[in-house]
């Protein structure tokens, strides 16, 4: 499998993403949304073949001095994803990007080195 993915969230972690992996000839895309999440409040990592997404979305003043919730679905706080990536990939040339909720994440692949066969004499 060239793509693992952390089953249980970290302690501290309220919410998970969605994520979406997609290998194409020259590049891994992962795509992960993340609605009303700010660009400051979003980590992207690398660390020994594992690619780490953490964040926050804080919950949004109401725009009152003082609301009652009767009903509250969508979840905030705290996030992190880690997908192992078993292809090599060049990642400090990684790009990412947030627009619309969705952050968009290029690694680009590696080339593997050329292998040589050696003539035993």
């Amino acid at each position: 499998m060239y793509f693992e993915f952390q089953e249980q969230p970290r302690q501290g972690t309220t919410w998970t993403p969605t994520v979406d992996v997609c290998e194409r000839l020259n590049e891994i895309v992962i795509f992960v949304e993340i609605p009303d999440v700010d660009r400051s409040d979003v980590q992207v990592a690398w660390n020994d073949g594992v690619l780490i997404i953490s964040g926050l979305k804080r919950q949004r003043p109401s725009g009152q001095s003082v609301a009652t919730y009767h009903c509250v679905e969508r979840a905030y706080g705290h996030f992190r994803r880690e997908i192992s990536i078993k292809i090599p990939v060049d990642y400090k040339s990684a790009k990412a990007e947030l627009k619309d909720g969705l952050l968009k994440i290029r690694l680009p692949k590696r080339a593997e080195p050329n292998v040589t066969t050696i003539p035993i004499l």
